[in-house]
């Protein structure tokens, strides 16, 4: 059973949770899982969650930080990171060290190729890993949420597309929720692989 997989339904995460609780013997902190899919009955008005979850191997993590330890002492780094759980099915992990800045220039570059980097290393962890530094993500959104909608506003004003610099999915998301709040322009992204470009540009309907 430690290496099992199995799905579990119920009418919220919760209840899903918990069954998956009940089956594997164990605290919801020993498990790793993520949404299947969610089902609605006709008129939404019964609601589903389907979860495939499975025991968390915590070696895996044992081997996360010290990948993190080796990791440190290549880049000669003053600070320590910092492994937490985090809503959503998340792992943060915290770089805390007055050299944090070396992950926060050029838009973070560092800290998300490493966000990116530990994700393909660990997938078996089963949760998505989020690196972070001194309220870097929690800044980088308010900054990404103003930019998204001034540039959207002087797009749908003037009328011509604008596009903003690379960035990873995560930050992409943000500023695609934005702009598709937004009445009277669009927004896609472009080009190939994790980082790529957001085009603004007006509706033509509008």
């Amino acid at each position: 059973m430690k290496h099992e997989k199995k799905e579990f339904e119920g009418i919220n995460m919760e209840a899903a949770l918990q069954e998956a609780e009940d089956y594997f013997g164990l605290p919801r902190e020993k498990l790793a899982y993520r949404i299947v899919k969610e089902k609605s009955s006709l008129f939404g008005k019964q609601r589903k969650i389907v979860i495939l979850a499975w025991a968390r191997d915590e070696t895996k993590e044992e081997d996360l930080k010290a990948f993190l330890n080796f990791l440190k002492e290549k880049l000669a780094l003053n600070g320590e990171f910092l492994c937490r759980d985090s809503r959503g099915n998340m792992l943060v992990v915290e770089y805390m060290g007055d050299d944090y800045y070396i992950f926060t220039e050029n838009h973070g570059e560092l800290l998300n190729a490493l966000q990116y980097l530990l994700n393909k290393i660990f997938p078996s962890i089963g949760k998505k890993i989020i690196t972070d530094t001194n309220g870097f993500r929690r800044q980088r959104e308010y900054y990404l949420r103003r930019l998204a909608r001034r540039v959207a506003e002087r797009v749908r004003e003037t009328g011509e597309e604008e596009i903003l610099f690379p960035m990873e999915p995560n930050e992409r998301r943000i500023i695609h929720m934005v702009v598709n709040s937004m009445d009277g322009v669009a927004s896609q992204s472009e080009g190939e692989g994790p980082i790529k470009r957001i085009k603004i540009f007006k509706l033509k309907d509008v």
